[in-house]
């Protein structure tokens, strides 16, 4: 019965949350005004594999300490092109690993009842929030424009780098590329996945998670700031294009933070429903 309390017992039994989960659930719930001792299993198992408010796992803090130092060394004596192309793709696969992994325990979600039908895609757009979507479309559409912008007016040399800053250039548009493709992954899943729900209350609750999962794992001003060239070559672009790299991050932040605010203000509070024990 997926209505039961989440008792944490075992975790590799399958369908069964972690006590982790079980206390991350909580909290989320709690944030929004609903106050239970246990969960839902069904809402343990979705809410506690976005891992809200549990500090991340200590790989990623173990492989920062390991990549930081060695990373500053082969930058320094080396002089790579593409510097924060690096930054930008490394972001995309942390956060697409971190995305894979909470899938993991939504396909058992799946499991423990019938999934619905997706919702129609105007209605998913509108639970994601048509602000996020609009910083999506100017980051890859302008961030694209800005590319090529900087292919056509940049030198040929600029005599500071053994690299062309063509190369410089062609990373960036890469890494771009790279981070647009990690976003569509994301997006897509939080625009035509299932419902997975039992009653109005998990489904009010799907509807929050599907408008988080596209903050919480494609974050969009990120890459803004990092995997466009202008803002990261070695060689000074012209003014005006800078200050149009720079007029293009401040409106995807701006847009971003508008629709995260608002996402926020919808689900402050959750109406009244069998959300646990």
């Amino acid at each position: 019965m997926v209505r039961e309390p989440a008792l944490p017992v075992d975790p590799r039994l399958p369908g069964e949350p972690t006590l982790l989960e079980v206390g991350s659930t909580r909290l989320w719930l709690a944030r929004r005004g609903v106050r239970v001792w246990l969960p839902t299993r069904l809402l343990a198992l979705r809410i506690g594999a976005r891992g809200f408010g549990v500090r991340e796992r200590p790989e990623y803090a173990i492989l920062a300490a390991v990549l930081v130092p060695f990373g500053s060394i082969f930058i320094i004596e080396w002089d790579p092109p593409g510097r924060g192309a690096g930054v930008a793709v490394l972001f995309a696969v942390v956060q697409v690993v971190r995305w894979r992994r909470m899938q993991r325990r939504e396909q058992l979600a799946e499991r423990l009842t019938a999934p619905g039908p997706p919702p129609p895609l105007r209605a998913a757009a509108r639970q994601v929030g048509w602000w996020y979507l609009s910083a999506v479309a100017v980051t890859f559409v302008g961030g694209a424009v800005l590319c090529a912008a900087s292919f056509l007016v940049a030198p040929q040399s600029t005599g500071k780098h053994w690299y062309p800053p063509s190369v410089e250039t062609g990373l960036q548009t890469i890494a771009l590329a790279i981070a647009a493709g990690a976003t569509a992954l994301v997006l897509g899943k939080a625009l035509r996945s299932p419902v997975i729900a039992e009653d109005e209350a998990s489904r009010l609750v799907d509807e929050a998670l599907r408008a988080e999962d596209a903050h919480r794992y494609a974050l969009c001003t990120f890459y803004a700031l990092f995997a466009v060239p202008v803002l990261m070559v070695a060689w000074e672009p012209p003014a005006l294009l800078e200050s149009a790299a720079w007029a293009y991050s401040a409106v995807v932040a701006a847009l971003e933070l508008t629709g995260w605010l608002l996402l926020r203000r919808r689900y402050r509070r959750l109406p009244p429903g069998f959300y646990g024990r």
